[in-house]
């Protein structure tokens, strides 16, 4: 079989934008934002105006507690009932005790919102079941 070169010519437009409809989709692409769901949220905290209730959620277990939003952007954090490997634990120093079994965490860097402040503890009862 023999092939004759014809050399090189552009294709016709009509197929040209064939194959760039195929190569890039049916129209132009528009970008779509995530939903952004807060972690307190997504981790099962319920909030009632300035109060959230919910668990800490760690490896080792999750542990009742309460949020309150102070005015002027201070947040409250507190545990119920800490287990005695959390009272035992290095970080018992941060508990105080507030009545009832409850306990307001202290921590030395406020965190900047709910979600953090959540975050912050989650770790910290981590800690505390791994030494």
């Amino acid at each position: 079989m023999r092939i004759k070169d014809l050399g090189s010519r552009p294709a016709p437009a009509s197929i040209r934008r064939l194959f760039e409809r195929i190569a890039r989709g049916h129209g132009p692409a528009i970008a779509v934002q995530r939903r952004q769901v807060p972690y307190w949220q997504q981790q099962g905290w319920a909030r009632q105006g300035n109060t959230y209730n919910g668990n800490y959620q760690t490896p080792f277990g999750a542990f009742w507690g309460q949020i309150m939003e102070q005015r002027g952007g201070h947040i409250d954090f507190m545990l119920y009932a800490p287990s005695e490997e959390i009272r035992s634990g290095s970080h018992w120093a941060c508990f105080q005790h507030r009545g009832n079994d409850w306990y307001l965490i202290h921590m030395a860097t406020q965190p900047r919102d709910v979600s953090s402040g959540i975050i912050t503890i989650e770790r910290l009862l981590t800690e505390t079941y791994e030494q």
